[in-house]
């Protein structure tokens, strides 16, 4: 059976991360949240920061052998690459969320967003709130794993939010990965 989502413990280990967050900058380059940079979200329906990184940085890389590895293993979809040059960064701090959505909304002309992903950037204790929550079509609620390092890769179509901030600064890496029309 296939699992709307699955996650590893990547073992990156933590001085890498805290080197990639360090020699990005990336928290002096946040801005609100857009839709696929042209558009600020509704505040209703999120509230967060984000930055971009380009997919030829080699942390793309590496979420990528993740998300082969999920896809043999799990999803089996066609997928061709990245849907955008870019890798979101998204900062929430105390307040801040991301209500109910669906990656698959979004995406190019002649292909569609089949797998999202999430590369947690923080450690478990630098935050309260903003779980990482799935529901299913058979309305099953589940959260998404918060060890540093680890990587959540689910079908763009599950409804997944993340909970409102209630203390702390809570640290994501989220992407899309696109392939041919569904059939």
């Amino acid at each position: 059976m296939t699992q709307e989502a699955v996650w590893y413990k990547t073992q990156l280990p933590l001085d890498v991360i805290n080197s990639f967050l360090e020699e990005t900058s990336l928290e002096e380059e946040l801005e609100e949240s857009t839709l696929n940079g042209k558009v600020l979200v509704d505040s209703a329906v999120r509230n967060s920061r984000t930055a971009w990184v380009p997919n030829t940085n080699w942390i793309a890389g590496f979420c990528y052998h993740f998300i082969l590895k999920a896809n043999e293993e799990n999803f089996k979809f066609n997928i061709k690459s990245f849907g955008d040059r870019f890798i979101q960064y998204t900062s929430y701090e105390e307040g801040h969320y991301y209500n109910w959505h669906t990656d698959s909304e979004y995406g190019e002309s002649d292909s569609v967003r089949k797998l999202s992903f999430s590369l947690q950037l923080s450690e478990p204790t630098d935050y309260t709130g903003g779980q990482l929550e799935f529901l299913t079509d058979n309305d099953h609620r589940f959260m998404a794993p918060r060890n540093k390092g680890a990587i959540v890769i689910f079908d763009s179509r599950v409804r997944h939010r993340v909970r409102k901030i209630t203390s702390g600064h809570r640290k994501s890496l989220v992407g899309w990965i696109e392939g041919p029309q569904w059939k």
